[in-house]
């Protein structure tokens, strides 16, 4: 076992619900990274690829999100100023429009 790890169990084995388990637990990527003796980089990686990034959609999710976005090109302008508002309820970042 590395020195700086808390841990015996190597990262590479860190199951999906395990990771979840230290990211809903409010551990960063750097705290997690320090008990199992690997990078920052390496946890942000591994979530990534485990689909826990905050925020992240799933490939269905994103494939219907590009979908509806080319649809609302076609929109009459009434329907556009509808979905605007429906953003702008559901976006974490307030953009000035």
């Amino acid at each position: 076992m590395n020195e700086q790890t808390m841990t015996e169990k190597p990262f590479s084995l860190i199951t999906r619900e395990e990771l979840k388990s230290m990211v809903d637990a409010g551990m960063t990527d750097a705290q997690i990274a320090v008990q199992y003796g690997v990078t920052a980089n390496e946890v942000n990686h591994k979530r990534r690829l485990m689909n826990l990034l905050q925020g992240q959609l799933s490939a269905a999710e994103l494939a219907e999100a590009v979908h509806i976005a080319e649809a609302v090109k076609h929109l009459p302008w009434k329907g556009i100023e509808e979905v605007k508002s429906v953003v702008k309820k559901y976006s974490s970042q307030q953009k000035p429009w």
